[in-house]
């Protein structure tokens, strides 16, 4: 932003009458200050009132950012680097001046982060109340309570007046006493937790209310979240039994949700069958707590549960989304975003991860076995972005399997970049044009999850979230790891040791997973992922004609372009798809009652991709036959 000579000061704030302006706002809040503060900026510039426009553009920069209550100093920082010290000057002249709490609390608290000043962080956290006061719709949430956790934030820092945010916060869930429509109860007692606020048992028996309401209107993911809430509340209180029993009501909802879905979701029982697995995985987690008596409760609704499953996936292979593609790719990318449009945002999440599945091995073989006379004549050399050679298909006869398998992963990798182009992306995009999705919203998926392990669902989430705003810089490093620590976890649940012991050491490493991906090695990895599956996850991960991203992540061998690439996109949507649906084979699980096993590769005997691969065919001739004519020239040299 310009400065000005004199620099601004109070009188040019209170000359602009910008209080008349902050009133034309119909919402009070920072983002609808700062369009009609650009508007005035833009006036003031056109008639030439200097002064004007440079103390409207300055109150435009401070309420253009979204603040994030626990956002850090460093994000502070980076987003008001333009201010200068005279802006600064600037709005501290003007803070006590400002009697509108949503831009005194932005002003003051904008100070306190770039200045330490004390005095407007104290101001800051009442002006935030005030804010709150005037924002508070229970249909319209998260305004008001960002504001009160960035005061209780803010006093607990500073230590002051933390007592007045408990008591605001108390006030607000006394005035609503569970019966609010939407979340703000829920983030307030959450927010509570967090800070070991408030009365234990009061509050147990308030979210016991709000759950039994939120459970007779089917609101199934508010009530198994209150029932969560009373049993933090019960564990503060250091109520081991309530604990328990709480935890247990909350894994009950997935059972309700589970016979709800039957009656009212478009894809009833592939719905149900997701909602058991997660009813399984937290029965599950809670046999293993509690008395003898409590983890045999546990224990008996487990198997009930497990005995349900396989019913409930047989009768789901008749719901699975069946996708056709024609020429032209325009024609997919339309009928993606038509398949999520509309929707809530977890059934639309839901209804990505079943856009279609890996790319069937029987279709991959075939495709090869139909070019293999090719490969006997100009084996395939693939080579990175330097010129080096980092994966040979081999001409030798003995290794015919590996030479096809070769081939298979690399013909696998245009699959997925198409895939992604035509389905992923498109469905992706339209979500997000949607939803505005919070990394809130992704713990439903991966909470009793049995492809993430406990006390891992932060860092899925974070990763899922990541993909899903299009950053997969940042999904690709959460994920990749995660991935490879879930499938060890899943190998111990079957009964195999992923890991090594150094008896002379004493030591005990995890195995990775170029060696836990492959049957040879553990038997097990077939009892967890079907052939297509595995098959997908092997060249995604680990295969050198493959994407091979694990490997060449760990060695940081993946340049920033490539994060931008359609395989990037394709590994958050498999971890999507490992985490959204129950892809998992049960022990007693029988193959037919698998869902997953028997759907068809969607771009089989598909023209459009025929010669898409065609393409790729030639071209990949073409380089091979300059490549053999260097190494013959550097021959002949050497040779000379």
């Amino acid at each position: 932003m310009p400065l000005i000579n004199p620099p601004l000061t109070k009188e040019d704030f209170i000359n602009t009458r910008w209080l008349e302006v902050i009133n034309s706002s119909e919402t009070k809040e920072c983002l609808a200050y700062n369009r009609v503060f650009w508007n005035k900026a833009q006036e003031a510039k056109e008639v030439g009132n200097i002064r004007e426009q440079a103390v409207f553009e300055t109150l435009a920069f401070v309420t253009g950012a979204a603040i994030k209550p626990e956002s850090t100093e460093e994000f502070f920082a980076e987003v008001f680097q333009n201010l200068t010290d005279e802006h600064l000057n600037f709005l501290t002249e003007i803070a006590p001046e400002v009697s509108e709490p949503e831009l005194q609390a932005r002003i003051a608290d904008i100070l306190w982060v770039k200045k330490r000043n004390y005095r407007m962080a104290q101001l800051a956290v009442t002006a935030y109340l005030q804010s709150a006061t005037e924002l508070e719709d229970p249909e319209k949430w998260s305004w008001c309570f960002e504001r009160i956790e960035r005061a209780l934030r803010l006093a607990r820092k500073i230590n002051y007046q933390a007592e007045l945010v408990l008591a605001h916060i108390e006030a607000v869930l006394a005035r609503y006493n569970g019966e609010d429509p939407l979340w703000l109860s829920v983030k307030l007692m959450e927010l509570l937790q967090e800070y070991k606020l408030g009365n234990p048992t009061k509050y147990a028996a308030l979210a016991e209310k709000a759950a039994i309401i939120a459970e007779s209107s089917q609101d199934w993911d508010k009530a198994r979240n209150y029932w969560e809430i009373k049993a933090e509340w019960h564990r503060i209180d250091k109520n081991a039994e309530q604990t328990h029993a709480a935890r247990m009501l909350a894994a009950e909802t997935y059972i309700k949700e589970a016979e709800d879905s039957l009656t009212k979701h478009p894809q009833p029982y592939l719905k149900a069958s997701d909602d058991l697995q997660k009813a399984f995985e937290a029965f599950e987690k809670l046999k293993s707590q509690g008395t003898e008596e409590e983890k045999a409760a546990a224990k008996a609704r487990s198997e009930e549960v497990r005995k349900l499953l396989p019913q409930y996936q047989k009768q789901s292979l008749n719901e699975l989304i069946t996708i056709s593609s024609q020429f032209n790719i325009s024609t997919e990318v339309e009928q993606a975003k038509a398949y999520v449009k509309g929707k809530k945002f977890q059934d639309a999440i839901l209804t990505l991860a079943l856009l279609g599945i890996p790319s069937k091995v029987s279709h991959l073989r075939q495709k090869v076995q139909e070019t293999a006379w090719l490969s006997r004549f100009t084996p395939i050399t693939i080579m990175n972005e330097m010129g080096k050679v980092v994966a040979r298909q081999s001409s030798d006869p003995d290794e015919a399997e590996k030479e096809i398998r070769f081939e298979m992963y690399r013909i696998a990798v245009d699959y997925q970049k198409l895939h992604t182009l035509a389905y992923i992306e498109p469905a992706r995009e339209q979500i997000n044009l949607e939803h505005n999705v919070q990394l809130k919203d992704l713990f439903a998926i991966v909470s009793n999850n049995p492809f993430v392990p406990p006390g891992r669902e932060y860092q899925f989430a974070k990763g899922l979230y990541a993909g899903l705003i299009g950053d997969f810089f940042t999904s690709t490093h959460i994920l990749i790891p995660q991935i490879e620590n879930s499938i060890r976890y899943l190998l111990r649940r079957q009964g195999a040791l992923p890991s090594k012991i150094d008896i002379d050491k004493g030591i005990e490493d995890e195995r990775d997973l170029n060696t836990t991906l492959f049957p040879r090695n553990y038997s097990e990895i077939n009892s967890i992922f079907n052939e297509d599956a595995l098959f997908d996850i092997q060249g995604l991960l680990i295969e050198r004609s493959g994407s091979n991203l694990r490997n060449r992540m760990a060695h940081g061998l993946i340049n920033d372009s490539e994060f931008n690439s359609p395989i990037m996109s394709y590994l958050w949507w498999v971890t999507l798809r490992l985490c959204c649906l129950p892809m998992l084979k049960h022990e007693q699980q029988v193959e037919e009652s698998n869902p997953w096993v028997k759907f068809d590769s969607i771009f089989k005997d598909d023209p459009l991709f025929d010669d898409f691969v065609e393409n790729m065919a030639a071209n990949r001739r073409e380089l091979n036959a300059e490549v053999a004519a260097y190494e013959a020239s550097l021959e002949e040299n050497q040779s000379a």
